[in-house]
């Protein structure tokens, strides 16, 4: 089963354990697959649109790692849809917080420092190290980035 196809099956189960267990096992796959980086792309954004749509806060988490294991193991950060998460960062508690804070590290896009440098100040200290390894992962990508241009 291609992934999408696989993904969409996932989200559309009613038992709330079998779900995050399935999506958990794509979070595994993605670990060590080797997938099509279109068919990835799509199925990781699927995830991102679901996400905001879940009240459930052990699925959530399930969903974010899954995306961060695509994210970290198929270096696909740049190609995804980020913005999807930006609305509701308020709606998020800590641990998914880190998790999305993570993620916009590793895009290495420069539109996502100002929202990162806005939780240097937060109360916690796992967010506000988790901020700030993101805009330090932010800098070095963009450097690598203009140094591949030159």
């Amino acid at each position: 089963m291609k992934l999408v196809e696989k993904i969409k099956s996932i989200l559309l189960f009613d038992d709330k354990f079998e779900k995050e267990k399935n999506i958990e096992d794509i979070g595994d796959i993605l670990e060590c697959g080797c997938f099509d980086s279109a068919e990835l792309i799509e199925g990781i954004n699927l995830l991102l649109s679901h996400i905001t749509l879940e009240k459930d806060n052990a699925l959530k988490e399930s969903i974010l790692h899954t995306i961060h294991n695509g994210i970290v193991y198929q270096d696909i950060a740049s190609e995804i849809t980020l913005d999807l998460l930006l609305p509701y960062l308020s709606t998020f508690n800590e641990e998914h917080i880190t998790y999305v804070l993570t993620s916009l590290g590793f895009s290495g896009k420069q539109k996502y420092v100002t929202i990162l440098e806005s939780y240097l100040n937060h109360s916690s200290e796992e967010i506000k190290e988790t901020a700030k390894e993101a805009i330090i992962e932010i800098e070095y990508r963009s450097s690598k980035v203009e140094n591949n241009n030159l």
